[in-house]
């Protein structure tokens, strides 16, 4: 009740003309943000298709863990950027392997409205794909295996 009062008491201090104003424009930034908001949103899904463990990824800086999922990013721009650490396992040490960090900038898949999960599929000879969907399934794990 007191905080209420006090709002109330508080807005009378402000010209009516200068309330409106601020609603106005409040309205239009949110609608400016809806409708132009260039950004895609959803989590990372690692897929490793390679004989090597993967260590950890990123995907424009986003951290995707060593594959699984991780929630909750924001990617802009027509282009990301992915790198990806492979690790080495004692048996990989003892051959004289060492962990191994590449990066590769690829074009933004297609993006629909429902698309939840932007799928990152590690592939041999240091290649990727990627790859939304409205769920954990990736459009390419059929075509990939």
């Amino acid at each position: 009740m007191i905080a209420r009062w006090a709002i109330s008491r508080y807005m009378r201090l402000i010209p009516v003309w200068l309330q409106v104003l601020l609603v106005v424009l409040v309205i239009t930034w949110l609608a400016w943000a809806m409708i132009f908001n260039a950004s895609k949103n959803g989590s990372l899904v690692g897929h490793n298709h390679t004989d090597r463990p993967l260590f950890r990824y990123f995907v424009d800086g986003n951290y995707g863990g060593n594959g699984g999922t991780t929630c909750c990013w924001s990617f802009k721009g027509d282009s990301v950027e992915v790198v990806w650490i492979f690790d080495v396992t004692p048996k990989d040490i003892d051959a004289g392997l060492e962990e191994e960090k590449h990066n590769a900038t690829l074009p933004m898949p297609e993006y629909a409205q429902e698309d939840q999960y932007l799928h990152v599929h590690f592939l041999p000879e240091n290649q990727v794909a990627l790859a939304w969907s409205p769920d954990m399934q990736s459009p390419l794990s059929e075509k990939l295996r």
